[in-house]
C-alpha cells in the first residue's frame, strides 16, 4: 500500500481516501491482496437473494420457473463482474 497523506481535491472537494471499495460490483482494496473478504461478501450477497426468494423456492410451482429465478436474482448476486473461483475449503465452510 502507497502511504500518502497529500489530499487531493476535485472542484474544491477533497476526495476521501479509503482502503476499499466496490466497483462494479466486485470489491477491491488497497491494503490487502487476498480475496477471502470478497469471497464471503459475495456468499453473503447470494445468501441474502435467496432469502429474499425464499417464498418462490418454497412454494408450489414449477422447478424450471424456480431455475429462473435463481439463474436472475441469486446467481448473478454471487458472480457479478467475477470469474468463477475455486473455493478453498476455509471459504466453504463460512
Amino acid at each position: 500500500m502507497i502511504e500518502n497523506d497529500t489530499p487531493i481535491y476535485v472542484n474544491n472537494t477533497q476526495i476521501e481516501n479509503v482502503e476499499s471499495y466496490i466497483y462494479p460490483g466486485q470489491r477491491y482494496s488497497t491494503r490487502d491482496k487476498n480475496q477471502d473478504e470478497e469471497i464471503q461478501r459475495r456468499i453473503t450477497a447470494g445468501c441474502t437473494a435467496f432469502a429474499k426468494h425464499r417464498d418462490i423456492f418454497k412454494g408450489n410451482i414449477g422447478t424450471c420457473l424456480k431455475r429462473q429465478v435463481y439463474n436472475s436474482c441469486v446467481l448473478p448476486a454471487m458472480t457479478y463482474g467475477a470469474e468463477t473461483r475455486a473455493l478453498a475449503t476455509k471459504q466453504r465452510t463460512s
